[in-house]
C-alpha cells in the first residue's frame, strides 16, 4: 500500500512503487526525528530539495553508508557534493527544474521554490507512480508559480512549510493550497522544529479548510496511506 510518513521537519518518508524514499534527510540533529539514521539502510533514493543544513541534512552519511541509494537533486547540487564528498556521479539522477524523469516506474520532478540556497537553486520536489502525486514544497515562500505547478502537475498531495521565519506561515501557506488544488490533502511541514520557527499548525488547518480543502496534521512519525 503506498504511504507517507513526516519524519519531522521537511524530512519525509514515501513508500511507492515497491520502492523507499526520503525527501531530504535532516535526522541526526531534528530534536523531532522519530528515526535513527541506521533507518535508512535499505532505502532506494534520497531527495534533496537544497542545500541548507536542515534538508541536505544528513545525505551524504546515508548513501556513505547504504550503497544502493541514488541521489535526485538539481545538477549544480550534485555537482558540490561529487566534488566535496565524493558521491560517485553514477548513484546520482541528473536533474534541474523541468519534466518528469523515469526511475524505475517513478515519475520524479524538480520545481521552482523561492528561497535561497549557497550551492544550488532551491527547489520542491514531485514524486508520482501507483496513480497517486505528491508535491513537496521544500523550502519556499509563496510565489504565483505555485498555480501553474498545480496545474502542470495536477498533485493529490501537497506538502507545505508553514513556519513562517524562513519561509510561508500558515495563512500565506493556505494561500498556496488555493493555487495547487492538491486533490486529496494537504501536509504542514517545517515548523516548530525549534521556536524560531514555532507556529499553531491548527491556524493552517483553519484556514485550509475554510478555503475547501483537507488538511492533514501529522505528529513526527505518523504515517498515512496514500
Amino acid at each position: 500500500m503506498p504511504s507517507l510518513r513526516w519524519l519531522g521537519h521537511a524530512a519525509t518518508e514515501l513508500n511507492l512503487q515497491g520502492k523507499k524514499i526520503v525527501i531530504d534527510p535532516f535526522i541526526k540533529n531534528n530534536p523531532t526525528a522519530p528515526v535513527k539514521l541506521s533507518y535508512f539502510d535499505d532505502f532506494d533514493l534520497i531527495a534533496v530539495t537544497h542545500d541548507h543544513y536542515d534538508h541536505l541534512g544528513d545525505t551524504v552519511e546515508i548513501m556513505n553508508k547504504n550503497k544502493k541509494a541514488l541521489l535526485f537533486a538539481t545538477w549544480d547540487l550534485e555537482n558540490y557534493l561529487n566534488k566535496e564528498y565524493n558521491i560517485p556521479w553514477d548513484r546520482m539522477i541528473p536533474a534541474n527544474v523541468g519534466g518528469y524523469i523515469e526511475y524505475q516506474g517513478i515519475k520524479l520532478a524538480l520545481t521552482q521554490a523561492i528561497h535561497s540556497s549557497e550551492h544550488s537553486d532551491p527547489t520542491g520536489v514531485i514524486i508520482s507512480a501507483e496513480g497517486i502525486t505528491i508535491y513537496h514544497a521544500g523550502d519556499t515562500g509563496l510565489f504565483e508559480g505555485m498555480k501553474i505547478i498545480g496545474e502542470v502537475f495536477k498533485p493529490d498531495y501537497a506538502l507545505l512549510p508553514i513556519g513562517g521565519r524562513f519561509t510561508m506561515d500558515p495563512y500565506q501557506a493556505s494561500i498556496a493550497v488555493d493555487m495547487i488544488k492538491p486533490k486529496k490533502g494537504v501536509i504542514p511541514i517545517h515548523y516548530n522544529t525549534w521556536d524560531l520557527i514555532k507556529v499553531d499548525p491548527r491556524d493552517f488547518e483553519r484556514y485550509v479548510k475554510e478555503k475547501g480543502y483537507k488538511p492533514i496534521i501529522l505528529q513526527p512519525g505518523q504515517s498515512i496511506e496514500l
